[in-house]
């Protein structure tokens, strides 16, 4: 691993989002992101201690209001999909 590239761009993260990808798309990429992040969540929530698994549920909730907000702009805009 060469992790001394100096022609790496570090304007941009390691990641990209594509300037041409519509509301829709991102919003639905956005929303299975946090499934996954939900699913990963509820994975490791039952080897924590009583403490660290109430703040891991705190997340998985947050995770899921987030989602949920995504969901509510996509059935707007989109009201014919669902």
């Amino acid at each position: 691993m060469n992790t001394n590239d100096n022609n790496a761009d570090t304007s941009q993260g390691l990641f990209n989002v594509r300037s041409d990808i519509t509301t829709e798309k991102a919003l639905v990429h956005a929303s299975e992101f946090l499934q996954s992040a939900t699913a990963l969540a509820y994975e490791c929530v039952f080897k924590l201690d009583e403490v660290q698994r109430q703040q891991a549920f705190g997340v998985v909730q947050l995770i899921e209001d987030a989602r949920l907000l995504i969901d509510m702009v996509l059935e707007r805009e989109n009201p014919s999909a669902n």
